[in-house]
């Protein structure tokens, strides 16, 4: 009867254990190198609608200030071309440190808040009224 009873046990916590699909990246210790488009989180008023990406654009942060943007053929957010990058504020805030982002090709500056998650994806979360979120993967 003891044995039935910590099989039981053993079998019960076995199914209990919280099995996600989501795989953890190797982490980097900040924003250089390349990132790939793998979800966005946008929200047109009330919740977001999370929509997973395939294929998604690249973008190449590089140390001296520039980024590359490959594989954008669908104008994902703001990087529809290459430009520069420079840190902005540093931040403890909800919406982590701050980024103006340059692009080359229309000469605005966009203000982005970056954090960088438990599984070591980056999150660029947009100045929106509601939340505008993009998730990517180091590759």
């Amino acid at each position: 009867m003891k044995w039935i009873f910590m099989i039981s046990v053993v079998l019960v916590m076995s199914l209990c254990t919280n099995k996600s699909t989501d795989p953890i990246f190797p982490k980097r210790d900040g924003l250089v190198g390349r990132w790939q488009l793998i979800e966005t989180c946008i929200s047109p008023g009330g919740g977001c609608v999370l929509e997973k990406i395939t294929n998604g654009l690249i973008i190449d942060f590089k140390s001296d200030g520039t980024y590359l943007v490959e594989n954008n053929a669908i104008n994902q957010g703001v990087f529809f071309c290459k430009g520069r990058w420079n840190l902005g504020l540093i931040s403890d805030s909800f919406w982590g440190t701050q980024v103006q982002i340059a692009p080359e090709c229309n000469k605005g500056i966009w203000n982005l808040y970056f954090t960088f998650t438990e599984k070591n994806t980056l999150n660029l979360n947009y100045q929106c009224i509601e939340e505008c979120r993009y998730t990517y993967k180091p590759i």
